[in-house]
């Protein structure tokens, strides 16, 4: 009898009958929703001026096979049934020791409370973009770049939105995420058709930048490579969801929707990069403020277009903040109850992640740099002890080679980051400060608690 039915004979055995929650469409859709946002429609003119529509592509997919790398090493930890309680900050603490465990709790808590920030500050900004009337007066400055009182209005007002949408159960705040990433791709297909048809294939060319004297012209498409992991990132939210799946779920489908996922989002991207070089020549879009969307407007000479794109973006926005907003409220869980040993109630958590996250989105659009950066460090650290964790339970020679490369992956993933903003800002750049105070805090948390804990022994 298989983990499933196991669980289903015991519910009805106990005349709880069957447990409604996460089905497999629901754990796919919210961890599509995580990775998916709106970052494309801000990098676009990156990844072109870096690698061009050919070379994007080379670095999509090979950013995808490196990430699913990691959520190998997921897969491994679901097989041996380690998710079942705390899902990966379990998965880790059963490896590695409560220490360890509680470096995820806190790396993961700031990660998925900086992308609630980031998603709110993109949510007004994409909003203020379709109608500029919501822009209001300026209210204060942030690195020099003035904050707006519709920016910030519209940021704690959708704060509050999802956070009401996650004190119902899993279960309906998954069926509106099913929602939203269905209409998302709805939309995006349209202005990707209408690019396909009303572009031309020479807009593609050339395939590769023309790269400067002496530097290969696969040097921009190896270090677009080595970002890809920050775009592929939030694939991870169904680990933390897992012990909230149906039923009829079982936890290898928790590794399905992880891959399945990530390779979808490849296909997005790909399909979003093709579309808008197809219709324009790349080269105008690097330096467009939003490339995606200036595609369309230019080449189909239509702003309607140009509004769908933005309007995959908002969708994006939603579906990443419902997703992260969720995983963040059981992070937070987790945290108070390896640091005092009583957990918090959701909603009490839900009400921290609000007041916490619309303080984070205050700092508003300058801060999204160092917000994604933040999060990307917390990340890279995350993935690099699950595939430590892996280590212990890998058996095969095959499975010890794939724990190496998640690894490398995922410190690769942190450092890069850490080294572009060190070169950015140097040693004082905001993302370095913010990490510097939270390691502080974080080491600081754990040893008051471990000498409450043996104060009480």
């Amino acid at each position: 009898m298989n983990e499933s039915s196991d669980r289903s004979t015991l519910l009805l055995a106990a005349g709880t009958g069957p447990r409604r929650g996460l089905t497999r469409l629901h754990l796919f859709m919210m961890c599509f929703g995580a990775i998916v946002g709106v970052g494309w429609i801000t990098v676009l003119g990156q990844w072109l001026s870096q690698a061009g529509p050919g070379g994007s592509l080379v670095a999509l997919v090979l950013g995808a096979l490196a990430v699913s790398v990691v959520a190998s090493n997921y897969a491994l930890l679901a097989r041996k049934d380690l998710f079942a309680v705390g899902g990966e900050i379990g998965a880790v603490k059963g490896s590695l020791g409560a220490g360890a465990a509680f470096c995820v709790t806190a790396a993961l808590s700031l990660a998925t409370l900086s992308v609630v920030a980031f998603e709110a500050v993109s949510a007004g900004w994409i909003l203020v973009t379709l109608f500029p009337a919501l822009e209001g007066q300026p209210l204060y400055q942030v690195f020099g770049q003035q904050v707006h009182v519709g920016s910030v209005v519209i940021a704690l007002t959708g704060t509050v939105i999802v956070a009401v949408l996650n004190i119902k159960p899993i279960s309906s705040t998954a069926s509106v995420q099913n929602v939203l990433v269905m209409v998302k791709l709805g939309v995006t297909a349209l202005f990707c058709l209408a690019g396909v048809f009303g572009g031309e294939a020479r807009n593609l060319l050339p395939l590769l930048p023309e790269p400067p004297d002496g530097v290969s012209a696969w040097h921009g498409v190896l270090a677009l490579t080595a970002t890809m992991p920050l775009w592929y990132a939030g694939f991870h939210v169904v680990a933390i969801l897992s012990n909230e799946r149906a039923d009829s779920v079982r936890l290898s489908d928790v590794a399905g929707a992880m891959r399945a996922s990530i390779f979808a989002a490849c296909l997005f991207y790909a399909c979003i990069v093709l579309a808008a070089a197809y219709v324009v020549p790349w080269q105008t879009l690097i330096t467009a403020p939003l490339p995606a969307a200036t595609a369309f407007r230019d080449g189909l000479s239509s702003t309607t277009f140009a509004n769908l794109v933005l309007m995959s973006g908002l969708l994006g926005i939603c579906s990443a903040w419902i997703a992260c907003f969720a995983a963040s409220v059981r992070v937070l869980k987790q945290l108070r109850m390896q640091l005092t040993g009583r957990e918090w109630d959701a909603r009490l958590a839900t009400v921290a992640i609000t007041v916490i996250g619309g303080t984070f989105s205050l700092a508003g659009r300058p801060a999204l740099v160092p917000i994604v950066n933040v999060a990307a460090m917390c990340f890279g650290l995350v993935y690099l002890l699950v595939s430590i964790a892996t280590w212990r339970h890998a058996v095969t020679l095959a499975e010890r080679c794939i724990v190496i490369v998640g690894a490398v992956v995922a410190a690769a993933m942190a450092a890069y980051v850490i080294v572009s903003a060190v070169a950015e800002g140097g040693w004082l750049a905001p993302e370095v400060i913010v990490t510097f105070f939270a390691v502080v805090a974080a080491a600081l948390s754990w040893l008051f608690r471990s000498r409450k804990m043996s104060g009480a022994n």
